[in-house]
């Protein structure tokens, strides 16, 4: 069965209200049809409701677990075939997570609603666009779209989706790739994915070659700050690959020195 998609429109924003966040009330089709602008798609979303149940009665990933991203992001991305554009419509996004996926959210964000300050649990529902951090979906689709590595036959079932799991995995690192301007590059995030997942920091660690290095979050942290830093000197889109790899091993190397300073 299909879902026909739609772009939820800012008018409709001061509907998403405490007891929506809450988990106190939904909010339907119905409830918001004067504010949905069709986009004329139709997808058949059942893969994601799937994966979600599966995930959800997987007794090794508990609930607000950064897993969920990312053992979500392959069924989500090759279900969701949108082109960029149609991704960077924020609306479309908010649809989603209001309407069509609201119970996700809560499973994946609950733990972030303050009533007091609602801001960080609002987000989840009704950001995206040029922010590929916040929104509870946005950020899986885009984290999979910057990370996933094609196929030989270009068929989505062919992807390779094994550094989109290490990077949605490791929450500090998705959070610092995607809430960077130098996400939108991939090679960047490629590197980024390679080089600073847990698997690359630990087997560092494991070789002894650095004494007393800090812990990987902090080791991500810190390095995409530097990195951040330095591509606001130099024109990432005139960098060759080898040197992108070489300017985030030698900002990492540093850190793990604890050479780098930490202001």
């Amino acid at each position: 069965m299909t879902t026909e998609l739609y772009h939820l429109q800012s008018a409709a924003h001061p509907m998403i209200d405490n007891r929506f966040l809450a988990d106190e009330r939904e909010l339907t089709e119905e409830d918001l049809r004067p504010y949905l602008q069709p986009l004329g798609r139709s997808i058949d979303l059942s893969p994601v409701d799937e994966r979600i149940e599966e995930i959800r009665a997987d007794d090794d990933i508990d609930a607000q677990d950064s897993l969920i991203d990312a053992e979500l992001a392959p069924t989500l991305h090759r279900t969701l075939d949108l082109t960029r554009n149609e991704a960077a419509d924020a609306g479309l996004w908010h649809y989603l997570c209001v309407v069509r996926f609201p119970e996700f959210v809560h499973y994946r964000w609950d733990h972030v609603f303050d009533p007091e300050s609602p801001g960080n649990m609002e987000e989840k529902f009704l950001k995206a666009g040029t922010d590929a951090y916040s929104n509870a979906l946005h950020r899986i689709w885009w984290g999979a779209e910057l990370t996933y590595e094609e196929g030989e036959s270009g068929d989505p079932e062919d992807r390779d989706y094994s550094r989109t799991k290490q990077v949605l995995g490791f929450q500090e690192l998705a959070n610092d790739i995607l809430d960077h301007d130098f996400a939108r590059y991939v090679p960047v995030t490629h590197a980024c994915g390679d080089l600073l997942c847990h698997d690359a920091l630990n087997n560092l660690k494991e070789e002894g070659a650095y004494d007393d290095p800090p812990s990987n979050s902090n080791i991500v942290s810190r390095t995409t700050t530097l990195l951040r830093e330095e591509l606001t000197v130099r024109r990432v889109e005139m960098m060759e690959e080898d040197d992108i790899v070489e300017t985030i091993e030698n900002l990492r190397d540093d850190v793990m020195r604890l050479e780098a300073g930490w202001s």
